[in-house]
């Protein structure tokens, strides 16, 4: 599966080549987190602004989202391989030109006034968001092998870790600012340069890395995990939009049903499979798994919602938007690392639970928001969600790698990353389509927003109760493995 931190220790050297410095190839790694993690929010606050421009529905601006999201997790599968076989520098550099070709089309996209509008744009965010896909496990395999020390690595990943939280946060304001004065086609410029910056930096700096020994692509895996991925989304969507019964609906749900029994079949069978299934039959690597999933799809199905509220229902701009989204972003990023400072006196689990419940009730909370709701009322119940992010976000990948044997750790986080990176592409698809029925139905959008909200603290509060249950009925977690 994805490029391993850890399970190819023995191929890495030591240390980067003595010319180069092991605080740029980790300031990269940083940045490019950072870069692939910027669109998404970035994005979220000019969905009301693109929709109006375009006359996009509720079902088209879901992909404007999820276009990206769903190349992203398809890659992170592979990604990380491929940066093993043929050079980690090689594969950043092609996923920073990727961002790069994406952000120029999308912005292409919002100097056009016609039917092909929303269309291309889907094609630039699906072209970033595979670059984005390429980026975020190289990320990591760079800094694992820059400090292959275990016990010194940690500090370095949760600087990583915070630059992701930081692209979430800067994304909406970013976004906001330039939509205060330009078109929206603008907001991917930023995304672009940073990419070429970091890749400029990259050529300059980065030296090549592999670990090609007991490598190899599954394509067969890789095919089917796609087809699940995209069929899944593309159903829902579609059920939400025309309904449940409808031939798009049922044909897509079909394919991702079909598809995704036969990548469980191919990884059964295979001699080096893109995920190893025996990884679930840890019950806390299991639990921390559904917890990644629900994490990302509570925070990026819930941008989305909360982006499309603030603006087609209290009618905010969208530099006021990213103020409010700050208060989840901002209190995130400022709280991961005391966070992390703080992990080595909790057990992961009990602190990922508690996040995840912190974030239910995050969620209740924002279940009284309505068109009348003023700032203050809502900030303070943004923040409590925030802090939540923050200790789901740096906990849930200890977590899993906590919960197998140390050998199996590098898979144990690539595995992880890519239930989280799926759960991100299902949460808007998902409270999108929970938002379309309800509207249909007769709902006013306010009640609409609170029954998705409603939706994702429930399943919050499933997570939390499995990472409780599985951590206290497997007091050594590595014996089922």
């Amino acid at each position: 599966m994805s490029s391993s931190i850890t399970e190819h220790a023995e191929d890495m050297p030591g240390t980067i080549d003595e010319h180069r410095s092991r605080e740029m190839t980790i300031g990269l790694a940083v940045l490019g987190v950072f870069v692939t993690y910027v669109p998404i929010t970035a994005v979220a606050v000019a969905l009301t602004t693109i929709g109006n421009a375009t006359g996009a529905s509720t079902s088209d601006l879901q992909w404007v989202s999820d276009s990206y999201v769903i190349p992203m997790a398809a890659a992170v599968l592979s990604a990380g391989v491929f940066g093993d076989l043929y050079g980690r520098r090689r594969i950043y550099l092609i996923g920073m030109l990727l961002t790069i070709l994406g952000a120029a089309i999308a912005g292409v996209a919002g100097t056009l006034a016609d039917v092909s509008t929303i269309h291309l744009l889907w094609a630039g965010q699906a072209v970033s968001g595979l670059g984005a896909g390429m980026l975020l496990p190289t990320t990591l395999a760079l800094i694992g092998h820059a400090v292959p020390n275990p016990r010194e690595r940690g500090k370095f990943i949760g600087l990583w870790a915070t630059g992701m939280m930081l692209g979430l946060a800067l994304g909406p304001l970013v976004a906001g600012g330039i939509l205060e004065f330009a078109e929206w086609g603008w907001i991917f410029a930023p995304t672009a340069v940073l990419a070429a910056g970091a890749g400029m930096f990259a050529i300059a700096k980065l030296p090549e890395s592999q670990s090609p020994k007991g490598r190899h692509l599954d394509w067969p895996g890789q095919i089917s995990a796609t087809i699940a991925i995209a069929s899944s989304i593309y159903g829902i969507i579609e059920g939400g939009a025309s309904g449940w019964t409808s031939p798009h609906a049922i044909i897509g749900l079909g394919v991702a049903a079909v598809a995704f029994a036969t990548f469980v079949i191919i990884e059964l069978r295979a001699t080096t499979p893109l995920m190893n299934l025996a990884l679930f039959r840890a019950p806390t690597f299991s639990a921390a798994g559904f917890s990644a999933f629900i994490a990302l799809f509570s925070i990026v199905g819930s941008m989305f919602l909360l982006s499309l509220f603030l603006g087609s229902v209290q009618q905010l701009s969208p530099l006021e938007i990213g103020w409010r989204l700050l208060f989840v972003t901002g209190i995130g990023a400022l709280i991961n690392p005391l966070v992390g400072l703080t992990m080595h006196r909790f057990n992961a689990m009990t602190l990922l639970a508690g996040g995840l419940a912190l974030a239910a009730v995050g969620m209740l909370l924002l279940t009284v928001v309505d068109e009348s709701t003023g700032f203050a009322d809502l900030a303070w119940r943004l923040a409590i969600y925030g802090f939540s992010v923050a200790v789901m976000m740096t906990s849930v990948s200890t977590a899993a790698i906590n919960a197998v044997p140390w050998h199996l750790a590098g898979m144990a986080a690539a595995a992880n990353t890519a239930m989280r990176q799926y759960g991100g592409a299902l949460g808007p698809a998902v409270l999108g389509a929970v938002f379309a029925i309800r509207v249909n139905g007769g709902a006013n959008p306010a009640a609409a927003f609170h029954t998705a909200l409603i939706l994702t603290a429930v399943l919050l509060a499933i997570a939390a109760t499995g990472c409780l249950v599985a951590s206290r009925s497997s007091a050594n977690p590595t014996n089922h493995l």
